[in-house]
């Protein structure tokens, strides 16, 4: 007899956002860094064409393992604007290049776009919707607009309809100089309409007189091939310590009201962290660089918020997705080895990681650069979910 060799299973996996339409977006927010790119990448076409569709279909497959769930997330701007046919061809597409394979989409909407045609899509298709909403309409409102004005009665239209269809669906807060101060108004918002949040911290820089001259709204952030300056931060921007305290306010609701039914992703990835499991979110992960960006004519980047020429890697219409994605090993190695000392020093270092390079544009206090600029809020946040650690009713969810 004749023994075939086994080999243990290959579930290697990265994280492509591909952008169908660039930019383009139905709202201007004004805490929205990527909105600026159509103007700054000079984009001319309004759609990811054919060719770099399908190629960035039968590529992703490629670069994932055999035994990986091959997410496809589908991101902007706002990725509605695109027709629902292209993500018909799109699933096409998968199922021509994918077949056994295991497939997830998601795409990130701010939902004021959502029609029953698109919400049967999703719950058919069984795809994953992000909705981003900063909390009530008062919040909501404050930075999320479109040029007609509000935006919270379109974006709650567009929630009904995914509740009506049964669309998967979970959240995805900014927390800004403005909801930052009202951490329970949010919370008990939000739990009424997910079981799953995401918050993600407002930090933008205003931009040098270069960048500002060149059209930038925000400065290009700190990273491998980008200066450490310490340009002022936006007014809208959340400051550390009112980032820590609205986490610390969120994780006691959180644990006093929904422990073991609601999903917090910070709350998640640091339980994770103190029992030595994978956190799940770059951020707060040793290493980055799996999670490129894809523009609609096929350019690649090292990651959404370092979308600009510095950190392009190439085209995958003329390079491989998987040769581009090596080229990404030494940015991601930066998360770690770009630290200052008195960060890998810290008692949190296993539970912050230095947070998100694009952040880190402070100097340690021994003066080497790269200090996160949310540090006093992480600790803050860190320090007391250590407190609460230890208690056995905290389980893990993944």
């Amino acid at each position: 007899m004749v023994m075939k060799k086994r080999y243990p299973p290959d579930s290697r996996t990265y994280a492509i956002m591909a952008k169908p339409i660039g930019a383009s977006c139905n709202l201007s927010c004004r805490y929205c860094y990527y909105l600026e790119k159509q103007d700054l990448m000079a984009q001319q076409t309004k759609l990811m064409s054919d060719v770099v569709l399908k190629a960035y279909i039968r590529q992703n497959f490629a670069i994932h393992g055999n035994n990986a769930v091959v997410e496809f997330a589908w991101h902007g701007g706002e990725p509605t604007l695109a027709p629902l046919d292209f993500y018909i061809q799109a699933l096409n597409y998968q199922n021509q290049y994918g077949p056994g394979r295991i497939i997830r989409n998601t795409l990130q909407t701010n939902a004021t776009l959502l029609t029953d045609a698109w919400c049967a899509f999703f719950a058919a298709n069984h795809f994953l919707i992000g909705v981003s909403i900063d909390g009530h309409a008062d919040l909501h409102n404050r930075y999320r607009k479109n040029r007609f004005g509000n935006t919270f009665e379109q974006t709650m239209a567009g929630i009904k309809l995914l509740q009506k269809h049964g669309v998967a669906y979970n959240t995805l807060t900014t927390v800004n100089t403005i909801n930052s101060h009202h951490p329970e108004d949010v919370y008990l918002f939000l739990r009424e309409l997910t079981d799953y949040m995401q918050f993600l911290p407002v930090v933008e820089c205003l931009p040098a007189s270069y960048e500002n001259a060149s059209g930038q709204r925000f400065a290009m952030p700190a990273g491998l091939h980008s200066p450490s300056m310490m340009h002022p931060v936006t007014d809208f921007s959340v400051t550390a310590k009112d980032y820590g305290t609205f986490l610390c306010t969120v994780f006691d609701l959180w644990r006093k009201l929904d422990l073991g039914e609601k999903y917090v992703q910070i709350i998640e990835s640091t339980l994770a962290n103190l029992n030595n499991h994978p956190a799940g979110v770059c951020v707060h992960e040793a290493l980055c660089g799996h999670a490129g960006v894809l523009e609609m004519n096929g350019d690649l980047f090292c990651c959404d918020r370092y979308a600009f020429e510095a950190y392009k890697l190439g085209n995958i219409l003329e390079t491989p997705l998987a040769d581009l994605m090596e080229k990404n090993r030494s940015f991601g190695m930066h998360k770690t080895l770009g630290l200052p000392d008195e960060c890998l020093d810290c008692d949190h270092i296993r539970l912050c990681f230095g947070g998100c390079p694009k952040d880190r544009f402070l100097l340690s206090r021994d003066n080497q650069k790269g200090k996160n600029y949310l540090c006093e809020g992480y600790r803050q946040f860190f320090k007391h979910i250590k407190k609460h650690s230890g208690d056995q009713s905290i389980p893990l969810i993944f």
